[in-house]
């Protein structure tokens, strides 16, 4: 992307239409103009960006959604520090930002820096998007007027950031999309063979995108910039390891997930209708040659297996199971037909945490459920809710 143009032919007829965002930017700074500028994501209709500006000087920019997941990621630390947690919903990051500074969260030089980081930050994504809709609403301003900013001297320093999302564009398009992961065996070795981020930051890393976040809140709790994490995923969105999906609402089911492994339809019908009363997410596998690969991609929270499988029968899987570093700590319960001495044995040989014999009513599953699971994911919420509709 070229430096932003002065753009002195640029022509504002209409208070809406479709402009180059950093031209349309540029042609209201010359007229000093005063109002405020939302821009629409040309490839994302729920994405808009806001400018507010006085006499042609910039007074904020920000994100006319999302503002809880964008806060996060820019002061979410900051607050954490202070013991402050910012609400679930929150229509007006600006007024929020305000009202810290006015209850002694922030000093007033504080105040300035987080509205000057959150404005550049807001540019970047702004002024490295094609031809958009604009909406312009004149005298549409600020309560508290903290910035009184030059554009070109605010977006000197952030010019390369600008580059990049202009060439990141044709695959990630905000920092509001959220990654969707096809193969995670091929992310984990890419991710593995970069060798800069340590065990922790994988955890993290892996549990935020099993959550389907969106690029501020994996940044953010990665201790990224959204375009460090973009420049990291974008060769695994080329090679179709990762799809992007759009910024959207949707349901994000937060119950533990149990897998169970089993080939009688009766007894899948059974244990996933206890399992989905019970507030489990119930995961059915059937081929117990390809029950490891599937667990390995699902990570569920408790493996429940019949001992009695075709082929590879339940101990065995239970034992190639806990070969694997991602469950030697993972809840494994075999079911079968004999509570005996040598059914007790074999289960202890194979690594399993219990033992649960056929029949059994729903209820006495729960409860052994209940039992093997952590405190923490015992008492998970049934369903969790991630708001992202535009504001």
């Amino acid at each position: 992307m070229t430096d932003l143009p002065l753009a002195p032919d640029f022509a504002l007829n209409s208070s809406r239409g479709q402009a180059v965002p950093a031209s349309l930017l540029n042609a209201l700074v010359n007229r000093q103009a005063t109002g405020r500028l939302t821009i629409q994501n040309p490839f994302d209709e729920f994405v808009n960006w806001q400018v507010y500006l006085g006499n042609g000087r910039i007074h904020f920019a920000n994100s006319a959604n999302g503002s809880v997941e964008r806060l996060n990621y820019l002061i979410g630390s900051a607050l954490n520090r202070r013991r402050v947690t910012i609400p679930e919903h929150l229509s007006n990051d600006y007024q929020y930002i305000c009202e810290l500074w006015k209850n002694d969260v922030f000093s007033f030089q504080q105040t300035r820096s987080i509205l000057n980081q959150a404005t550049q930050e807001a540019l970047v994504q702004i002024l490295s998007l094609p031809k958009s809709q604009y909406a312009f609403s004149p005298n549409d301003g600020l309560d508290h007027i903290f910035l009184n900013l030059d554009l070109a001297k605010i977006v000197s320093p952030i010019k390369h950031k600008i580059r990049y999302w202009w060439n990141l564009r044709s695959d990630i398009n905000s920092p509001f999309q959220r990654p969707l992961v096809e193969n995670w065996t091929k992310l984990n070795q890419a991710v593995s063979k970069t060798q800069l981020y340590g065990q922790h930051w994988f955890k993290r890393f892996h549990t935020s995108l099993q959550d389907l976040d969106c690029l501020y809140q994996i940044a953010g709790k990665t201790e990224m910039s959204t375009l460090q994490l973009a420049l990291l995923l974008r060769p695994l969105i080329k090679t179709g390891e990762i799809k992007m999906l759009p910024y959207q609402d949707i349901q994000v089911d937060h119950r533990p997930v149990v897998a169970y492994v089993d080939h009688l339809s009766a007894n899948q019908r059974m244990v996933g209708y206890a399992l989905n009363q019970g507030g489990f997410r119930a995961l059915a596998l059937e081929d117990p040659f390809k029950a490891l690969a599937a667990l390995l991609n699902q990570q569920p929270n408790l493996i429940l297996i019949n001992t009695d499988l075709p082929e590879m029968n339940g101990y065995q899987l239970c034992a190639l199971c806990r070969k694997s570093k991602q469950f030697k700590e993972t809840p494994i319960l075999l079911m079968g037909d004999k509570d005996n001495l040598t059914a007790k044995i074999r289960s202890k040989l194979s690594g399993a945490s219990g033992f649960i014999s056929q029949p059994f009513l729903p209820q006495e599953l729960l409860q052994t459920l209940r039992l093997h699971l952590p405190q923490t994911t015992r008492h998970s919420a049934p369903y969790g809710r991630l708001s992202l509709a535009a504001a």
